[in-house]
């Protein structure tokens, strides 16, 4: 059963290691000066693992971003979900 929830996610980058990562939240009390929702590895129900290298191609990089998206959708059970 899916929640109607909305689920706020970011790709994260981490550029001392050069990898990317898919953080997911449903919190949107932590906001930043312009009234942006912000995603922090603190308030994230969901965090990826590295699921792709800086150094991999951009197609290679979306198809895994887009395949943790599939995971973020059976694990926190909704359909809704915004990049922010």
């Amino acid at each position: 059963m899916l929640t109607d929830c909305t689920a706020y996610t970011k790709v994260f980058v981490n550029k001392r290691l050069n990898t990317v990562r898919v953080l997911a939240t449903f919190d949107t009390s932590r906001r930043n000066k312009h009234g942006d929702i912000v995603v922090t590895v603190q308030n994230a129900i969901f965090a990826s693992g590295d699921v792709a290298s800086m150094l991999d191609s951009a197609d290679s990089r979306q198809v895994a971003v887009q395949r943790t998206l599939a995971i973020v959708r059976q694990v926190m059970r909704t359909d809704r979900i915004v990049l922010v």
